[in-house]
């Protein structure tokens, strides 16, 4: 076999490798079903359980960088802190040597029969249950396939004196193999990728210890690359917590480096076979790190905060008052139903505040409260929803009824006011990009209307709060205000495009944000009507 058709068996046979992990991965975690959510929402602060609970969840579903995406995604949603999650990412990083420890046995071609039930499994299964176990048992003979392929390939490298030379110099000079295992890792995107690469060559005696585990070290920092560009444009938490994961590989790194032909020879004597060294190797240096660095969590979180400094906008998602034990007496939860609302109005009317002053300034923070507090009230609109269909299946009054109705009505016009502050912050958004602006007419018209549209709202809220009469008929009266002005603020911005005073281009994104703010009024209307009047 050539040179040239020798690298692209062994590109082909990483490819299966990533593709078998792909598929496994994906199997385990339909067969998890939600455990992984629920492992990570029941964490408390209590670091070692958070070990816990990230070696499991990552050996579940035999994929750190999906562990670590979703891991991201609950911070971004503050569900749990930064602290929690550094516990988690410590028990990730033990979690994904199991990788490493299955593909160190030497399984021969006994891939084909795991391809063959896997495929029979998936294909012809008739429940889902088994379908998914075929998927896993596919994806694991794939991997095998992939390793099978790999290792073959790179037989003939083992009569190449350059490449040999040069794995030598890992051994050597250690430096080079953590930047080429950092390198590739970040490439590829998978360290047990890396690792499966590191092994299949030392099942044809082309690597030894010594130059594996430089590899092996490096694959661990190149394995940060994942959460890190899962955390662009995440909050700061998101972004601390992947830079956590960064430090934590770098630091262990740079405490094993003086010392690894000592590690290499403590690692030799764990196994008489080089690639279960190597397994071993990759679940030692992890564990190891992880017993170290559990004490000092605290430590690292605020070295994390000093390379990512900022002040991070928290949200709570979770529900504050509602409570399903107390759904059977309806007048109590009723008014804790109401009490959400209410809660969830107040992020509304911050919302408005920040998407005027987005508006007005520029400034992305504001945008991205705007953005972030969108999807809080989108969760909220949801739990208060269940909610109420959980309570309007009691025994219930009539007035209790109404109250219930007037409160499923108003959820929606709420979300719906949350949905156009988030259109503005988004119109703002692509307005600071492509450097666009209105004159200085259309910002004063532009922050009447707002502040007319937010008076409206937050006036309806204190109604569905108190039920005064009189309030609800001036939020009713408003409302007609608002719709006139929005026809005026359209001729007139017409006017100023004819006259060349406004940017063409900015002049539909002028409508757009009027007509969002005269919808506004609209929901506040409906929710004033709903409260006083009824249905």
């Amino acid at each position: 076999m050539s040179l040239v058709l020798s690298i692209f068996a062994i590109i082909g046979g990483l490819a299966l490798f990533l593709y078998g992990l792909f598929m496994m991965s994906n199997g385990l975690q339909k067969v998890a079903g939600d455990r992984l959510r629920e492992m990570l929402e029941k964490l408390t602060n209590r670091p070692i359980k958070g070990v816990f609970v990230g070696l499991f969840t990552t050996a579940m579903i035999q994929s750190s960088s999906l562990a670590s995406i979703t891991l991201l995604g609950f911070i971004n949603s503050g569900l749990i802190s930064l602290k929690q999650a550094v516990g988690v990412i410590l028990g990730m990083e033990i979690g994904t040597t199991i990788t490493a420890q299955i593909i160190s046995f030497k399984i021969g071609i006994t891939f084909f029969p795991l391809i063959s039930v896997g495929f029979f499994l998936f294909f012809f299964g008739q429940k889902e249950k088994y379908k998914n176990i075929g998927h896993i048992i596919l994806g694991l003979g794939v991997l095998f396939l992939g390793m099978h392929t790999m290792s073959s390939a790179l037989r003939p490298l083992g009569e190449n004196i350059f490449f040999i030379n040069l794995l030598r110099n890992f051994g050597k000079i250690p430096i080079l193999g953590i930047l080429t295992g950092a390198a590739l890792t970040g490439i590829v995107q998978s360290s047990s990728a890396t690792t499966g690469l590191v092994i299949a060559m030392s099942a044809e005696n082309i690597i030894d210890l010594n130059s594996a585990i430089p590899i092996i070290l490096g694959a661990n920092i190149g394995t940060c690359v994942t959460a890190l560009i899962a955390s662009v444009g995440s909050s700061l938490s998101a972004k601390r917590a992947a830079v956590s994961h960064l430090l934590f590989n770098a630091i262990g790194v740079i405490l094993f480096f003086p010392f690894l032909a000592q590690f290499a020879w403590i690692v030799s004597l764990t196994s008489g076979e080089l690639a279960r060294q190597i397994a071993n190797a990759h679940t030692i240096f992890n564990a190891t790190m992880t017993i170290v660095m559990l004490p000092i969590i605290g430590g690292l979180v605020i070295l994390a905060k000093k390379i990512v400094p900022g002040e991070d906008v928290r949200l709570d998602k979770r529900a504050m008052y509602l409570d399903d034990k107390i759904v059977q007496t309806p007048s109590i939860a009723i008014g804790q139903a109401k009490r959400e609302t209410i809660r969830m109005a107040a992020i509304v009317t911050d919302m408005l505040h920040a998407s005027e002053t987005a508006l007005l300034t520029k400034e992305q923070r504001f945008i991205t409260l705007v953005l972030k507090s969108e999807e809080l009230v989108d969760e909220l609109d949801d739990l208060i929803e269940r909610y109420l269909t959980k309570i309007s299946r009691q025994p219930l009054s009539q007035n209790q009824s109404k109250d219930i109705a007037t409160l499923v009505h108003s959820i929606s016009d709420i979300e719906r006011v949350a949905d156009h502050a988030h259109n503005i912050a988004e119109l703002t958004e692509y307005m600071a990009k492509e450097k666009l602006f209105f004159s200085k007419n259309a910002m004063d018209e532009l922050q009447e209307i707002f502040d007319a549209a937010k008076c409206s709202y937050i006036n309806a809220v204190e109604v569905l709060h108190t039920r005064d009469e009189k309030l609800g008929k001036e939020v009713l009266d408003l409302e007609v205000k608002v719709d006139h002005m929005q026809r005026e603020l359209e001729k007139s911005h017409f006017d100023r495009l004819k006259k060349g005073v406004c940017q063409l281009e900015a002049g539909p994104i002028y409508l757009d944000i009027t007509r969002n703010l005269e919808r506004i009024s609209d929901h506040a209307h409906n929710i004033a009507y709903a409260t006083i009047i009824g249905f």
